[in-house]
């Protein structure tokens, strides 16, 4: 059913690594992804994939100010920097030498909106068309892709103070899972922005490195944005016997995704003036300008 809607969203998205270095010197890297939403290189991805790259910011202030104070009284014995502040962060998007900038990342609602500084428009051979927000329906098939399951290494370079990704990891492979759009869930209004907080959910889970990519219909048609995933008790209680003879009670539940809804993503796109192409009810297409 998704097989041409997966080939339509395999073009527009694209991985983004993101990398860190703690003041003891040990590293972590994680994968999530993003969608490319015109040829001036807009996109849009999950804004928690930003928390690192906050704490960076916040860490770095911590760390010059002590550098401050000792420089000007010497060393102090309480003044003693977190082994696990983050030294270096590093974000690789898709692309060697290409840059997020302009950006406006709401963790409140889980976006990041931003252009890359040096795409061009011929990276990218289709562009994604948004799902008409009013046509969006509970039992309606849904799909998403991203890249779980994904070894995404990197090796921190000491000399030069850069991230390298290890040799294997590109390219990356995509992981589809299709659904059922159940519920939507309204959560009010984002604190920055007065935007509206409305998600989709799906009746299957996303997985880790889907974050920030699409959720589309049997037409390729965005309708969401992956952000996270939701466990439902089940309100099953069944026992079972662990590996050392003991009965053990095991909690049942449903993990369902959690997308950003298309009626919030293109309420902050039209706020923000990026153009992009959405669905019309004749089945042509709109752009947004």
């Amino acid at each position: 059913m998704f097989a041409d809607a997966c080939e339509k969203a395999m073009r527009y998205t694209r991985p983004v690594i993101v990398s860190t270095r703690c003041v003891d010197g040990s590293t972590q890297s994680g994968c999530g992804a993003f969608i490319v939403l015109n040829r001036d290189g807009w996109i849009i991805t999950a804004g928690h994939l930003f928390s690192q790259f906050i704490k960076f910011q916040q860490d770095k202030k911590k760390m010059e100010e002590i550098d401050r104070i000792v420089a000007e009284e010497g060393n102090h014995p309480n003044l003693e920097k977190d082994p696990k502040w983050i030294t270096h962060h590093s974000f690789w998007w898709g692309w060697d030498r290409v840059n997020f900038v302009e950006g406006f990342v709401d963790g409140d609602t889980d976006i990041a909106v931003g252009r890359l500084e040096g795409f061009r428009p011929e990276m990218i051979s289709e562009y994604p068309v948004f799902k008409d927000p009013d046509t969006i329906r509970p039992g309606t098939s849904l799909c998403r892709i991203g890249f779980p399951f994904i070894d995404s290494t990197t090796d921190f370079n000491e000399s030069n103070g850069t991230f390298c990704i290890r040799k294997g990891v590109l390219p990356m492979a995509f992981f589809p899972n299709d659904g059922i759009h159940t519920r939507n869930i309204y959560s009010g209004k984002s604190n920055v922005g007065n935007y509206d907080k409305l998600y989709i959910e799906t009746s299957t889970p996303g997985m880790k490195g889907q974050s920030g990519g699409p959720i589309f219909d049997k037409n390729g048609y965005i309708a969401g944005m992956q952000v996270r995933t939701a466990h439902m008790p089940l309100g099953f209680s069944p026992t079972a016997v662990n590996e050392k003879g003991e009965r053990v009670v095991e909690n049942q539940f449903l993990n369902v995704g959690i997308g950003l809804h298309v009626k919030s993503i293109l309420q902050i796109l039209d706020d923000k003036h990026i153009s992009y192409d959405c669905e019309r009810d004749d089945q042509g297409f709109k752009i947004v300008s």
